[in-house]
């Protein structure tokens, strides 16, 4: 019995990389936004990607760490290197 993968499905799983994967040696930019209310100005952070998952990304730089939500996102931008 042989089981056969869709080719779309199959696709998708090959398609799938992280941010990580692309930008883990630059330093980046990462807007979101934690509150649904516009009125509030977004949040901004500067360093490196360390990691990312479905989820999150692991943002470090000179003031510290930060766990971002991806869906709360709005922006990533590669800084130019120096």
């Amino acid at each position: 019995m042989s089981v056969t993968i869709p080719v779309g499905k199959k696709m998708e799983q090959e398609e799938k990389k992280s941010l990580a994967t692309f930008l883990s040696d630059d330093e980046v930019k990462i807007v979101w936004r934690e509150d649904s209310n516009l009125d509030k100005p977004p949040k901004v952070g500067r360093g490196k990607i360390l990691n990312d998952d479905d989820n999150f990304v692991y943002l470090s730089g000179d003031k510290g760490t930060v766990i971002v939500n991806k869906k709360d996102i709005i922006a990533v931008k590669q800084l130019p290197k120096e």
